[in-house]
């Protein structure tokens, strides 16, 4: 009875959150179609006479034991979280610059943290440097200086030259 709520929680939150990810029109719908039968799937497994623990799994991945694809499906999770978590960040960033009147591109890179959680690890921007970005990023973000990285654009530093 556990692990079927467990289920239902779990696939409700995943179909949540790629409704949030999903891009508004057609893709949006069909993301909520696809969640809401996965959804209807978990609600109804107990209808199969089957628990998890008995299906055969080793179908999936042809030549991997449970602990191997166990271990692949975390690799694929830890994966499209960082992804998640980059691309996130990217625009938090790109948005603090760009309300601090500054254009650049940004790129972020997510490691594993203490916990095992993908963060925010680096940076780079390219574009001028900016002081009060970078205060932002640190103390908002949680990025540390030494792992920002500037780019700055060949324009801007003939500009920063003729003001010296």
């Amino acid at each position: 009875m556990r692990s079927w709520l467990l289920g239902i929680v779990l696939t409700s939150l995943a179909g949540g959150l790629a409704r949030q990810l999903a891009p508004q029109g057609k893709e949006q719908a069909m993301v909520r179609l696809v969640s809401g039968l996965l959804l209807a799937l978990a609600i109804l497994r107990p209808l199969t006479g089957q628990e998890w623990e008995e299906l055969d799994w080793s179908a999936e991945l042809p030549g991997l034991n449970a602990a191997e694809q166990a271990g692949t499906y975390r690799k694929k999770q830890q994966d499209v979280l960082s992804a998640i978590i980059e691309e996130k960040t990217e625009a938090y960033i790109w948005d603090k610059a760009n309300r601090l009147g500054l254009s650049c591109t940004v790129s972020v890179t997510a490691a594993a943290g203490e916990s095992g959680i993908p963060l925010p690890d680096s940076a780079v921007i390219r574009g001028p440097y900016s002081e009060a970005l970078a205060r932002c990023i640190e103390e908002e973000v949680g990025i540390p200086a030494g792992k920002l990285i500037w780019q700055e654009d060949e324009e801007w530093q003939k500009k920063m030259e003729r003001e010296s």
